[in-house]
């Protein structure tokens, strides 16, 4: 697994980014079978960066019960509307193996990029459509949102996990307003801690993202392989 996850970090992220915005409109437009074999595929990917993260495996099982909840208000709407029940156990089933093979192709890309190499990427796919001024700041501000999905899911589990130690025997009522309110407070924090770093290290000028890219030959036969992966995707 460490060799996996070696691999994926080391490719360009030029290439991880394009794959997962090729891939990620793809999953909604194949069938349920591909569907099946891309979230077998990406779990495969996901899980040996997720285990060398010190909460990994309770960051990817938090995104699964958040999937659950969409799902289940689905088939919850759908029942209330009459559909029959054959329908909504598949249409939940469809949405539900949908929505986990997006939230790990995300959680694939945030893990096994840093948030200025993804930066760097999309300024650099950026910059001749709408100008070195304007790529840099977008470049900045979605680096910003990838970098703090983890950094969430991390707050999430510990704060989880801080208040099943300190809130011995109290109900879901508590848990429901103490929970939400430590970790809004928390990101608070770190978003502070986000903005100095920024202005520390110089991130805010269109000099620290100018990208410097290596085009390899492992980068373009991943590049062929993805390509035939997803090309099949339409054909199972």
């Amino acid at each position: 697994m460490s060799s996996v996850a070696t691999y994926i970090r080391d490719l360009d992220p030029r290439l991880k980014l394009g794959v997962a915005l090729i891939l990620g409109p793809v999953l909604w437009k194949v069938d349920f079978s591909a569907v099946i074999v891309s979230l077998v595929g990406l779990l495969f990917l996901v899980w040996p960066l997720a285990v060398e993260q010190p909460v990994g495996a309770k960051m990817v099982r938090s995104l699964m019960v958040f999937v659950v909840f969409w799902v289940a208000i689905k088939m919850v709407l759908d029942a209330v509307s009459g559909v029959p029940v054959e329908f909504i156990v598949m249409d939940g089933a469809q949405l539900g193996a949908r929505l986990v093979a997006l939230v790990l192709l995300g959680l694939c890309l945030a893990l096994s990029s840093s948030s200025r190499a993804i930066g760097l990427a999309i300024s650099w796919v950026l910059r001749p459509f709408i100008g070195r001024e304007r790529a840099w700041r977008a470049a900045l501000s979605l680096a910003l949102m990838v970098h703090f999905l983890p950094l969430c899911l991390e707050a999430l589990a510990r704060i989880r996990e801080v208040a099943s130690r300190r809130c011995l025997g109290s109900g879901f009522r508590v848990r429901f307003l103490v929970v939400p309110a430590a970790l809004m407070r928390n990101l608070s924090q770190k978003t502070w801690n986000q903005t100095m770093a920024i202005a520390c290290r110089g991130l805010d000028t269109a000099e620290a993202w100018e990208a410097d890219f290596t085009w390899t030959l492992r980068e373009t036969i991943t590049l062929l392989v993805s390509v035939c992966l997803i090309s099949g995707l339409f054909f199972l």
